[in-house]
């Protein structure tokens, strides 16, 4: 059973390290194109994630446990490589928001009183929100509220791979 749950944690670090990597890499890549404050790509980021959780969960299944797995072994590795992928993608936006570019909070914030002030909040209100969230978006916090949200969506998304790629022994 212990080289079972050995197995279990060295391919989740593996999955999530993969997981990791290739949302970083498609990061850089919206950076360097300009497109790296468009929501809309961002939200392709938790697609990507998914994909990656379902496809590692399966090949685990199928490789690494002879074609079963539970629901509850696949739901826990499902979230072991979503920490392990937030733990790397929170040392990642650590690094772009101290190092590579330290202008993009504000221009984050620059994006947000625009779309407040396009849904007609009045002004006073929209500066009190932006001071507000910018005490909340030091590089300390934004890696603290990044595994937490990369960590969330695993969550959800391994209860859904789970519930598709469960198959049990007939034993």
């Amino acid at each position: 059973m212990e080289n079972n749950n050995g197995s279990l944690l060295k391919a989740t670090m593996n999955y999530g390290l993969i997981t990791g990597l290739i949302v970083i890499v498609y990061s850089l890549l919206l950076y360097i194109i300009g497109l790296h404050l468009n929501q809309y790509f961002g939200y392709l980021t938790i697609v990507i994630m998914a994909a990656c959780i379902f496809i590692f969960t399966k090949q685990y299944r199928d490789k690494q446990n002879e074609g079963f797995i539970s629901f509850g072994k696949a739901f826990q590795l499902g979230i072991l490589i979503g920490v392990f992928a937030a733990i790397l993608l929170s040392f990642f936006s650590y690094i772009e928001v101290t190092f590579i570019d330290p202008t993009i909070v504000e221009k984050q914030l620059d994006i947000q009183r625009e779309k407040m002030l396009a849904k007609g909040i009045s002004e006073e209100q929209v500066e009190m929100g932006i001071q507000m969230a910018k005490k909340m978006m030091t590089p300390a916090m934004l890696f603290i509220v990044s595994i937490l949200s990369f960590t969330f969506w695993a969550a959800i998304i391994s209860l859904i791979t789970s519930a598709i790629l469960k198959k049990n022994s007939s034993n």
